[in-house]
């Protein structure tokens, strides 16, 4: 099918997989289904009538929601009635919204239900731009029925369906692949996020790339995937969303992160989309659930996963299993694997892990199991992937290697260059960030340390700006250490600090499951939290692990001293972005005080 723009490329899959399943979502305790068909009525109404109220081509919308069928009704038919969509993370405060929606200039805005639309309220006098806001939630007060309206005003009367499709396939007819289709903002690590462009084109080709990479035999696998990462995020839009749709997929919603267990048994996906910090949880929860079993349980599943890992390596490489370790392979699945593969649905052919660096043992671990997580690598603005790995190539601790047509290179100074089709088209109303991210012949400066080695696997080391100088001139990645440390039953996160001082700290924070365990069976008193983690028995296992992370790391990147903090790092609390990854800056100026406590022998000598 020839498209020149992605839109075309909806409107085609409206009709070929007219019957298909769409979308999976819950309402009122159980799961229904969508075809192809309804979610064209559906969209198609919601174009015509965001036309009758004054929407224009190449007008700017916002969705201010957690995932749900509503963000992509008026997605896909703001989309259909030629506007440039965007998205604003729910987890965002007011005055994060206020500086997207008056960036963008937005005209119409979306939100979820009336928590949101008061956050919209508060900021009503630094919005100028929008015309009308909608909310998918009927139970709302409205202040203001001439500028807030429900959302299901928009699915009810307008021109009848066959007149809006040939209007909306003239509309599109008329769309280039380098015009814009949706403008991304960054999660901001530092300072305002930036909004990333991306062009009908940047979809159409990055999807048509990905297929070609992966190859039609194992995407001829897929047909549902499970949807709980924001959608405002870069990777969940494309691999959780318009992938599914140019795909002819269904895309299965879940309820929330909470519900994640229950309805990956109740969606059953073929695969899943997921931030390495998703992983490491299910890793964490598993390995504590086996420490507090009985003696044969916990036998059980040790010689279980010494077999699966055996059977990893031979399934890596592609060769045979042997006899005896088919057999022994057979019962370790009866015994232990497959139950762990039904509480991911049962029919999970692989996951796909991004947005930061994944532990090389956490892809091993899972692989025991025979549940395979590919990990990827790339950008908002490369439109997600640059690299993958490939269930019929895949080397664990690698982000894979480049897309069919995407070159990535290494600088002088290791960060990783990317041209290709996934390339973005610049910053939004930025052309001084938009020269600067750009090399001299074309190349995305992607920030990312990396090595490519000679059969062209990439591994990435670090993030150019998170690098640690210290006051004697040594370059350390920061990353590797917090691996180091992560790698200890009792920690749970981990924030390095370094720069510009003499040696390195961390402040850690402590899993209560293992914490409360270990003080179980060592009989510490039943104690709170914050006096809990300070009790010596407590500190020495801290110490331990922390000591077991020194051991792996040469001596300058060891860390010296830390302090562990009583509460995790949390979204709400603004160290982690909404994709869980930690601001290192928000955190660094939050503890500044207990940072600067753990150098006091630096200010002395």
């Amino acid at each position: 099918m020839a498209s020149k723009n992605f839109i075309q490329v909806l409107l085609h899959n409206f009709t070929e997989y007219a019957d298909a399943p769409a979308m999976m979502f819950k309402r009122q305790g159980d799961y229904v289904t969508i075809s192809y068909r309804d979610l064209e009525g559906i969209a198609l109404r919601v174009a015509s009538n965001l036309i009758r109220v004054g929407l224009k081509p190449r007008d700017r919308i916002a969705i201010l929601s957690q995932n749900r069928p509503e963000w992509a009704y008026a997605d896909l038919g703001s989309l259909l009635a030629g506007a440039i969509t965007s998205a604003i993370y729910a987890t965002s405060l007011p005055e994060e919204a206020a500086f997207i929606i008056r960036d963008l200039e937005a005209s119409i805005l979306f939100v979820e239900d009336a928590s949101q639309l008061k956050k919209i309220l508060e900021i009503r006098d630094r919005i100028p731009t929008v015309k009308k806001v909608f909310v998918f939630e009927e139970a709302f007060e409205n202040p203001d029925p001439s500028w807030i309206r429900p959302f299901s005003s928009l699915l009810q009367g307008g021109e009848p369906i066959p007149e809006v499709r040939a209007k909306v396939a003239g509309m599109v007819d008329a769309i280039e692949g380098g015009d814009i289709m949706c403008i991304i903002y960054t999660s901001g690590t530092t300072g305002n996020p930036k909004g990333v462009v991306l062009t009908q084109n940047n979809y159409l080709q990055t999807s048509a790339i990905l297929v070609e990479g992966m190859g039609m035999d194992v995407i001829s696998r897929l047909h549902r995937n499970i949807s709980f990462l924001p959608l405002a995020h870069a990777f969940e839009r494309f691999a959780g969303y318009y992938l599914l749709l140019y795909l002819g997929c269904c895309i299965g919603y879940a309820e929330s992160l909470e519900t994640l267990v229950q309805n990956l048994r109740e969606i059953r996906p073929q695969f899943m989309v997921a931030v390495p910090r998703v992983f490491e949880k299910i890793h964490a929860r598993m390995t504590q659930n086996v420490r507090t079993s009985s003696l044969p349980k916990k036998m059980i599943f040790h010689w279980a996963m010494k077999v699966g890992k055996e059977a990893s390596r031979y399934q890596s490489a592609h060769r045979p299993l042997p006899a005896g370790l088919r057999l022994r392979h057979k019962l370790a699945e009866a015994l232990v694997f497959k139950k762990v593969k039904e509480a991911f649905g049962g029919d999970l052919e692989f996951c796909v892990s991004g947005g930061a660096p994944l532990s090389r043992e956490i892809a091993e671990f899972f692989h025991a199991m025979d549940i395979l997580i590919l990990e990827g690598w790339g950008a908002t603005e490369a439109t997600t992937p640059s690299t993958l790995n490939n269930p019929r190539e895949y080397r664990f601790g690698t982000v894979g290697k480049p897309l069919p047509r995407v070159q990535v290179r290494v600088a002088d100074d290791g960060e990783l260059e990317v041209q290709g089709p996934n390339v973005f088209k610049e910053y939004w109303k930025n052309p001084e960030d938009t020269k600067a991210t750009f090399t001299p012949d074309g190349y995305y400066r992607t920030g990312d340390i990396g090595v490519i080695d000679e059969n062209g696997w990439v591994t990435i080391t670090d993030r150019k700006k998170q690098l640690i100088i210290t006051s004697g001139g040594k370059n350390i990645a920061p990353a590797p250490i917090e691996h180091f440390l992560l790698g200890g039953r009792h920690i749970e996160s981990a924030y390095v600090h370094g720069d510009r001082r003499h040696y390195v700290t961390a402040l850690l924070v402590l899993d209560q499951n293992a914490v409360t365990a270990t003080a179980i069976h060592l009989g510490v008193p039943d104690l709170p939290w914050e006096e809990l983690i300070g009790h010596p028995v407590i500190l020495e296992k801290v110490q331990k692990e922390v000591d077991r992370a020194n051991d792996q790391l040469p001596r300058y990147m060891q860390v010296k001293y830390f302090r562990i903090l009583p509460k995790p790092f949390t979204i709400e609390s603004g160290e982690l972005t909404p994709t869980m990854k930690l601001k290192r800056g928000v955190v660094a100026a939050r503890y500044k005080d207990l940072l600067d406590g753990m150098y006091i022998e630096e200010a002395k000598g």
